[in-house]
């Protein structure tokens, strides 16, 4: 038996017929904190009901100063035995009794699930000493374990993403330093390594919306930054169309390939390992094969893709296409300077917006700035 076992835990004590109001309230006054430890088992004791409290003093000290609406309890101490089917759902809650309670508000409110694989950042750790920090960053990859089953390692991030391959360097903090796996989204599967490919479990959205939309039969589309093809295969897979997708990783390229064997596609997917802009020269074949014969481009690599509508604009139809445009941009009113940049942009090298098919925000970036996208219809200027 552990020590917390013997020790005794505060309980706040209620009358049966009072219980469910009681709780009621607090879930409601205390939505930000969690103030029943759900770990260890409520006691019924005759005429009332005691809920054991998590050790947390400022909880506790609110508890003691508010009145609930005038229904009465009282805090006792009391032995307390856990529930052995009861299964954490948040790290926060794994962690009760692991970590000291000021160290449990840095723990970061969210993490990326790829596979086997979770990926977290500790931001907020920096000004800890190395050593305690270290202790416990593992105590939370334990925890994420314990609450995600099918996480089996956890490395975290220790850079920004940088490079021409949009790479972060990452550091294992619990399991075996095996950075490749298996990801399931949206009815695809994708084998990737998370040290030497980018991707984003975020965009599970936006690439779903992208597999809805409407496509004619036999439409020529090119994924200019495919990656390892989460947004390719994702439209592949339900629209019979032809995708010509590149990227100039080339492990990422070789993922791409192992992927499009990977999912059952109704579309075709012709992968290249090359920078894009090379398709504009006079001695690339495959660029003057495609020179405006494209009628949909995706434009996913937001740090730059402002720098390849030049691209963009030499493989679309002459008579026009649907261009889907990623851009980081400043808040406020992120979107309408997307918009504004994007049809500056066009005009420069002779072309339009001719019309705005969708604009919205796709994520927040950063404090200052926000990921979108336009879905617009371009055309050559007459």
């Amino acid at each position: 038996m552990s020590n917390e076992n013997k020790e005794l835990t505060k309980f706040l004590k209620v009358r049966k017929e009072t219980a469910n109001s009681l709780l009621e309230l607090i879930k409601k006054s205390y939505s930000d904190e969690t103030l029943i430890d759900k770990r260890k088992k409520v006691i019924h004791s005759e005429a009332y009901v005691l809920f054991p409290l998590i050790k947390s003093k400022n909880g506790l000290n609110k508890l003691m100063k508010s009145d609930l609406n005038d229904l009465s309890f009282e805090i006792v101490n009391s032995k307390a035995e856990f529930d052995p089917n009861y299964k954490s759902r948040t790290i926060e809650e794994a962690l009760i009794g692991e970590l000291p309670e000021h160290i449990i508000e840095l723990i970061p409110k969210s993490y990326d699930i790829i596979g086997k694989i979770a990926i977290i950042e500790f931001d907020r750790f920096n000004s800890l000493n190395a050593d305690k920090a270290l202790l416990f960053k593992k105590k939370v990859a334990k925890a994420i374990i314990k609450v995600n089953k099918i996480v089996e390692i956890v490395y975290e991030k220790t850079s920004e993403i940088k490079g021409q391959y949009r790479l972060r360097e990452l550091r294992l903090i619990s399991g075996k330093d095996k950075s490749e796996t298996i990801h399931n989204e949206n009815n695809c599967t994708f084998k990737l390594d998370v040290k030497n490919t980018y991707f984003s479990p975020r965009l599970i959205f936006e690439r779903k919306r992208l597999s809805f939309i409407n496509l004619a039969k036999n439409e020529v589309i090119v994924d200019m930054f495919a990656g390892v093809g989460p947004i390719s295969i994702q439209i592949a897979r339900s629209n019979d169309v032809k995708i010509y997708s590149f990227d100039v990783n080339p492990v990422a390229y070789q993922y791409l390939n192992e992927n499009i064997k990977l999912n059952k596609l109704i579309g075709k997917i012709f992968a290249y390992n090359i920078d894009v802009k090379e398709l504009v020269k006079s001695s690339n074949k495959l660029g003057i094969s495609l020179k405006n014969q494209v009628d949909r481009i995706i434009m996913n690599l937001p740090e730059h893709s402002i720098d390849y509508l030049d691209v963009a604009c030499f493989l679309t139809k002459s008579t026009g296409g649907i261009l889907h445009f990623y851009q980081f941009c400043e808040k406020p009113n992120s979107v309408e300077k997307g918009i504004e940049d994007l049809s500056h942009h066009l005009n420069r090298i002779g072309w339009k917006v001719e019309e705005v098919i969708t604009s919205k925000i796709v994520k927040a970036y950063s404090p200052k700035a926000d990921m979108i996208v336009i879905d617009a219809n371009i055309k050559p200027i007459k």
